[in-house]
């Protein structure tokens, strides 16, 4: 009895003793002991006259001192800044921006497109409020913490036509080069681009997207899920499953992306409507073609289809007018020969070009 008696006295002390370490090991958030940023840049009650001349500059630089909390090994702060319109309550705020920094910068056209997202007149001013919200960035609960409120006055622009915001698309598949590489459209100057890509057969398929042609501004990498945004400059690369034409929609106010793939051919009377003649992808021009020699055929007609079915087919309006339109009218081909036909996506509406040779 003895001997049992020493045996749980020794468990049970082995226990206490692994629960102290335990203990130890995982210590408790204090909230009480914790400090929200301040708040020091842009002043409270500035005032901003944004430009279009000025797109490519620098809007403002955010900047805020450091959330500061009871614990010796966080593994980073993230910060996120948000807006919306004065007394607002936040209902319907928009994300500036997140970061693991203390500061954050963003261009005269980004801005434009994130107040113009907020529903703002343009050329009218607005009070909007911003405020910093900064947590721990790892499994820790309840570490939320929040600026106090300030103000700037701001003046939005109305884009001039056929100048959007744009986004760069760098990756693996042009040699990581925001200066090369292709870009997505706000065609409503809204803070969401669109836009068509195409990744050649090899490769990651991993890309990023930028708001300038280089990457000293800011970048958009993969966030907590893989349609999620992240513009920490840490974040990881995004990417698509494989080869072959993808339309992208990217959400800069709510930080978010998705991708339908499409892979583009032309149908018509000469193929008997039965099968698609795939279109190849010229990056020089950015643009699909396809050269072909056209048979005689009886009312020679053609459209532009996507993924080999009829759920995703472009035709010209009516009366044909160049501009491209889901299940449109047919486009009438004048006589057999040799033609090119050029399906261009990088526009607020699809166009086309078609070519005798």
């Amino acid at each position: 009895m003895k001997k049992t008696t020493l045996i749980l006295i020794t468990i049970i002390g082995l226990g206490l003793l692994y629960s102290c370490e335990k203990q130890l090991k995982d210590p408790v958030l204090d909230m009480s002991q914790a400090v929200e940023p301040t708040i020091l840049a842009p002043e409270n009650g500035s005032e901003f006259i944004l430009l279009e001349e000025n797109a490519d500059s620098i809007f403002a630089t955010f900047q805020w001192t450091a959330a500061t909390y009871d614990l010796s090994d966080i593994e980073s702060v993230k910060y996120i800044i948000y807006m919306d319109i004065a007394d607002s309550s936040f209902n319907d705020m928009k994300e500036i921006g997140s970061t693991t920094e203390t500061s954050f910068s963003l261009t005269v056209a980004e801005m434009n497109s994130k107040l113009l997202s907020l529903k703002l007149e343009t050329g009218v001013a607005r009070d909007i409020e911003f405020k910093v919200y900064a947590y721990i960035n790892n499994e820790t609960t309840y570490s939320d913490l929040y600026s106090t409120v300030f103000t700037f006055n701001a003046t939005p622009y109305e884009s001039s036509s056929g100048d959007y915001p744009k986004l760069w698309v760098p990756g693996d598949y042009q040699g990581w080069s925001p200066a090369d590489a292709p870009n997505i459209y706000s065609f409503n100057n809204d803070g969401i681009f669109t836009g068509y890509l195409y990744f050649p057969e090899g490769g990651t398929y991993e890309f990023k997207f930028t708001s300038d042609p280089d990457w000293d501004h800011t970048n958009y990498g993969v966030g907590a899920d893989s349609l999620i945004l992240d513009t920490d400059p840490g974040a990881g690369n995004l990417t698509v499953p494989g080869p072959g034409g993808y339309q992208v929609v990217v959400d800069i106010n709510n930080l978010t992306w998705s991708y339908t793939a499409e892979n583009w051919g032309v149908i018509g009377e000469f193929t008997s409507w039965a099968e698609d003649i795939d279109m190849e992808w010229d990056a020089e021009n950015n643009y699909l073609t396809l050269t072909y020699d056209v048979p005689d055929a009886t009312d020679n007609r053609f459209k532009f289809r996507a993924n080999d079915s009829w759920d995703v087919n472009l035709g010209d309006n009516d009366p044909p007018d160049g501009f491209l339109v889901q299940g449109g009218v047919d486009i009438p081909i004048p006589a057999p020969g040799v033609y090119t036909f050029n399906l261009i996506l990088d526009g607020p509406v699809p166009t086309y070009e078609f070519i005798a040779q």
